[in-house]
């Protein structure tokens, strides 16, 4: 038990120095936040991950264009990503707050983006991401087939992300979808 809670706190002192970087400000050492709150202790240990895959996506780019993300953007990030255990989703959520921290791809972060990657499933965003690939209107079936999914989860991932205002119908009222600009503006704020 000791040695968990020293991984705590080393874990919470880590966390420290990533929020510094995450929102470009000083901010008072969190030591002893996990001691007294399991959930707040798995928390801790999920924005350590973070931390260290946010650092491990930076490390690729220039550097000298990073500084800290608007606070309130990084805030709600790291509050919704926080309880993600999905590895997909995950490294959605490192992306963004990636994008949202260097400041080359800051402006492509909008506070929106994080209400709607709240709300997707994994297949969600395979299926955005497909859908944008295919460029055009496509319908669920042909969408389905050419990727190897179950025609029905693909229907109903679209049918979602037509709830989000990430896609849009074909104007004929056909079973045809594309991704829309809301689509297409998500997929940027959390592409590499």
């Amino acid at each position: 038990m000791a040695k968990t809670a020293n991984n705590a706190i080393d874990a919470t002192r880590e966390l420290a120095c990533f929020f510094n970087r995450v929102l470009g400000n000083p901010i008072v050492d969190v030591v002893g936040i996990t001691l007294g709150d399991p959930l707040r202790f798995v928390r801790t240990l999920s924005l350590d991950w973070y931390s260290r895959r946010v650092d491990e996506i930076l490390a690729k780019r220039d550097g000298k264009k990073l500084k800290g993300a608007p606070p309130r953007i990084a805030l709600e990030i790291l509050e919704a990503a926080q309880d993600e255990t999905r590895d997909e989703l995950r490294e959605l959520w490192a992306q963004l707050l990636a994008n949202a921290v260097d400041g080359t791809t800051q402006s492509m972060v909008r506070i929106e983006f994080v209400a709607v990657l709240k709300q997707l499933n994994p297949l969600d965003a395979l299926v955005l991401q497909r859908l944008t690939a295919a460029g055009n209107f496509i319908n669920p079936h042909q969408l389905a087939q050419a990727h190897h999914l179950d025609t029905n989860d693909t229907a109903t991932s679209i049918l979602y992300l037509l709830e989000l205002k990430c896609v849009e119908q074909a104007p004929s009222g056909t079973s045809a979808y594309k991704t829309s600009p809301r689509g297409i503006a998500l997929l940027k704020a959390l592409s590499p």
